[in-house]
């Protein structure tokens, strides 16, 4: 535990995991990081995380900046402002810096507003005491960047006797959509009566429940929508749109005009006629049994504006390579190669 040397409300505990929590009320300015233990200028170095809990108001001025090389900053809800320069934010993104606090926050106004990665801070559940074990455990909800989340029991006992292991720490995977419909009575139902009053009373896991299923509803409504919008865009598409086994051809809404496209695949590679087409063309696709008459007709365009790309090197100021395409091209090519070669073998 490390004290300010100008503010005697700021505390600052090292957890020796590179988390530093800083404790204190209102604004920290710069000079709140001068340290009554330690002369140095670069002590923040060692830390990798910075916590700034409930209390504080906001991080003023030349304060986060002695804490620039930090990759996870934490942020309670009593924070509302955080005084960053634009050079800082900008290495910040580019060293993808993580801040954490809870939903409907600044924390989360901070990092969307800054560009930043942003992911709900862990949520201390309750402190269960095991009498009869001599045993003290901290359980946490945790949130993980891949979206998944768990319970977490630290396990505190005095030795390794019967009854006693001690000590350790595990963890409970959680689905991805625990919240879902879930009030804060079915989430302490999975717990022992020991810590089930502290659940029920938590504020920060009630809160996180209300807004994650409001989250959940409104996008499971916006899929909705986005369904049918797209069902509709897709009717539209049928309406206007024509497709050979290599051509297509459409009618563009949106300047009225009508375009066609050949595309040949082959081993060589990949070859794209692209052309601009009368309505009369238009009209004629598909009625043909042969698909080949439909991409002579294609050709009879007199409003062309063809270029080719194939898996070759450019040869004009039209033609471009198609990496990918050419590539997979390549490997069959050569796996078929391969295996003729070992068959006349």
């Amino acid at each position: 535990m490390f004290f300010s040397k100008h503010n005697e409300n700021i505390t600052y505990i090292n957890h020796y995991s590179g988390l530093l929590e800083v404790e204190g009320e209102g604004v920290l300015r710069r000079e709140d990081t001068e340290l009554w233990h330690d002369s140095s200028r670069n002590w923040a170095k060692e830390y990798d995380t910075l916590s700034v809990t409930e209390g504080i108001t906001g991080l003023g001025d030349g304060y986060i900046d002695f804490f620039s090389h930090i990759d996870c900053l934490i942020l309670s809800r009593t924070v509302e402002s955080v005084a960053a320069s634009p050079e800082l934010i900008k290495r910040w993104r580019k060293s993808k810096v993580l801040i954490c606090g809870e939903y409907d926050t600044f924390a989360e106004r901070f990092a969307d507003e800054n560009g930043l990665r942003f992911l709900h801070s862990d949520i201390h559940l309750a402190d269960d005491d095991i009498e009869i074990a001599h045993e003290h455990d901290i359980i946490t909800l945790r949130f993980h960047e891949n979206g998944s989340s768990d319970i977490h029991y630290n396990c505190f006992t005095p030795g390794s006797s019967a009854g006693s292991y001690g000590g350790g720490e595990y963890a409970n995977p959680l689905p991805r959509d625990f919240y879902v419909g879930c009030t804060i009575e079915d989430f302490a139902n999975n717990f022992n009566e020991r810590v089930r009053g502290q659940i029920l009373s938590n504020e920060t896991l009630k809160r996180f429940l209300e807004i994650s299923n409001e989250r959940h509803h409104k996008s499971t409504m916006t899929r909705k929508r986005m369904t049918k919008e797209q069902k509709e865009a897709a009717k539209k598409v049928i309406k206007t749109k024509k497709k050979g086994n290599n051509w297509t051809a459409f009618y563009d809404e949106d300047n009225g005009r009508y375009f066609a496209e050949i595309i040949y695949t082959s081993r060589e590679g990949r070859e794209q006629y692209n052309y601009e087409i009368t309505q009369d063309i238009y009209s004629r696709l598909g009625t043909f049994a042969d698909d080949v008459e439909n991409e002579r007709l294609i050709k009879t365009a007199k409003m062309t504006y063809s270029f080719e790309n194939t898996m070759y090197g450019t040869l004009g100021p039209e033609r471009t390579v198609w990496d990918e395409e050419a590539e997979e091209a390549m490997k069959a090519t050569k796996a078929k190669q391969n295996k003729d070669s070992k068959k006349k073998n």
